[in-house]
């Protein structure tokens, strides 16, 4: 018989409390994403993986985000910002190149950033310019500093400007030049022989040729 007195509980195995009590209130929200950033396959992920994850239940989800294309396009989102952040090291935007020298060095040293990006955050990478993220493209509003694609289009208005390109470069000129970054960074992925190697020496060869062709 007893005294009408429980005794103590039994605590969890580990003796740790349950997962989902530990979240703060906002907490769930940044674990999610860097659930997500940290992903091998982020463009695979379901909402029930990412609950699973946390320890919560995937409704918990629905408290944060609106749902999955939502989730995604909020790592996107920050996927273009660190683009972005690593594209503003390498030259500042508000500022013209000062010679050819220095303007040839910003679309070289510009595509080698993109390179080592793809190489360095694959999943991210193909989040960001996949179908997934497509909405998010279409519907981000701009922002009130440069974003990553402001730069490629300054790079290339450099090299017209110090007098590496005869003419000031239009859209379809940045397309080309976009399309030959991103494909050497797509072959690069695939592991194609020849896009391989060193990240400085595949980015200043794009570079040249990109500049002759447009010169």
């Amino acid at each position: 018989m007893t005294n009408g007195v429980q005794g103590p509980q039994p605590k969890p195995p580990g003796g740790s409390t349950p997962r989902r009590e530990r979240f703060h209130h906002g907490s769930l929200r940044q674990a999610l994403l860097d659930a997500a950033l940290a992903a091998t396959d982020i463009e695979g992920l379901s909402l029930n993986q990412l609950a699973a994850g946390a320890g919560v239940t995937p409704a918990a989800i629905y408290r944060h985000f609106a749902g999955r294309e939502a989730l995604l396009g909020e790592v996107a989102r920050i996927g273009f910002d660190r683009l972005e952040a690593l594209f503003a090291e390498v030259f500042d935007i508000g500022r013209p190149p000062k010679n050819a020298i220095d303007a040839r060095s910003r679309l070289s040293e510009l595509a080698q950033a993109y390179l080592r990006f793809a190489d360095d955050e694959p999943a991210l990478w193909r989040l960001m310019f996949g179908s997934q993220a497509a909405a998010y493209r279409a519907t981000a509003e701009p922002p009130l500093r440069p974003n990553s694609y402001d730069y490629l289009p300054a790079a290339l208005l450099g090299l017209h400007r110090v007098g590496l390109v005869r003419r000031a470069p239009d859209e379809r000129d940045a397309l080309f030049a976009w399309s030959a970054i991103h494909g050497a960074a797509t072959l690069r992925a695939g592991g194609v022989p020849s896009a391989q190697g060193r990240v400085s020496e595949l980015a200043g060869d794009v570079a040249d040729r990109v500049i002759r062709s447009l010169g």
